[in-house]
């Protein structure tokens, strides 16, 4: 059985048992999945996430960075079918191995595909192993992906070949394992699920508090491609990047704001998802609004009155 995405739509380790990850990457029904080059031996693979129930097809973004002693796959897919599909995408511009495999999130729709990166040594944040290890215990008939080999607390320098990679953690944001890695000699920063490209924020596991300071953090890297861990990638401009970087860290801190001031009046939390629309305003025409508002509201919500 497959190992289930996390969804934002409960707690924090709330695991289902299908990856129905809503509401992560623009929508579309004729998209191909692919490589998409951004300077010279750096990829992303844009791939499919099919959620239950939708006739659309969401991106879920992997980094491919070739060097001249290995290739080093950042994130990979929504389970194995799709992980050889990423790997065969790979042999289509290199024959070098795949030597490392970073998860820079613990949700399955970036881990299912571990084991498909047989030889590869994996590496995460120690909070995206320990919820990945959590995960796979969570349910009788689970047993989970590949679990990270290394882990990393704060910063972690790869070199490999003729390319480095600078891995860092700046707090907890979509989960409380994210990892950014930037390609410092190629301007690109990889923010995995901190940054949804053109989609409504999906903050449901209550960290929306420290989304917005490690966001922050991230941005101040020193990057001129800002990739996202789902929305689209190919045709777009570093400067569009960039701009939908700073949307989505506009539309997590007014979902803080508007929660906390609704908090602090005492409002529950019907009271809340009741009149919290006039609030979001702004952000109400983005993909997804309506599915993801509940998760995003609820998890702050509980977040802010348990004084998380």
């Amino acid at each position: 059985m497959r190992f289930a995405s996390l969804l934002t739509l409960q707690a924090a380790a709330l695991f289902v048992l299908h990856a129905t990850a809503a509401g992560q990457g623009t929508p579309g029904v004729d998209f191909e999945p692919g490589l998409v080059p951004l300077t010279d031996g750096v990829y992303v693979y844009e791939g499919p996430l099919h959620l239950d129930g939708e006739d659309e097809i969401v991106r879920t973004n992997s980094l491919v960075v070739v060097t001249s002693e290995g290739v080093v796959v950042v994130d990979g897919q929504d389970d194995m079918e799709e992980g050889r599909s990423l790997i065969a995408a790979i042999r289509e511009v290199t024959s070098e191995p795949i030597r490392y495999l970073i998860n820079a999130s613990p949700h399955g729709d970036h881990v299912n595909s571990n084991a498909a990166f047989e030889g590869a040594v994996i590496i995460a944040h120690e909070g995206a192993h320990e919820a990945m290890a959590e995960a796979g215990t969570s349910f009788s008939e689970e047993v989970g992906p590949t679990l990270p080999h290394v882990t990393f607390q704060d910063r972690m320098t790869l070199r490999v070949g003729d390319r480095t990679l600078e891995l860092y953690h700046f707090g907890r944001g979509h989960t409380r394992g994210d990892a950014v890695v930037l390609v410092p000699d190629d301007g690109i920063a990889f923010l995995s699920e901190l940054y949804f490209n053109g989609v409504f924020a999906s903050v449901g596991e209550g960290f929306v508090e420290e989304h917005v300071s490690t966001l922050r953090r991230a941005m101040e890297l020193p990057a001129e491609w800002w990739i996202p861990g789902h929305g689209y990638v190919r045709d777009q401009t570093p400067a569009q990047l960039r701009e939908g970087l700073e949307q989505y860290l506009a539309n997590i801190t007014a979902i803080r704001s508007a929660v906390a001031l609704r908090v602090a009046r005492g409002e529950s939390l019907e009271e809340v998802l009741a009149g919290i629309d006039e609030d979001l305003a702004p952000f109400s025409d983005l993909p997804f609004y309506g599915y993801l508002k509940m998760s995003a509201i609820s998890g702050t919500y509980r977040a802010l009155a348990e004084g998380r």
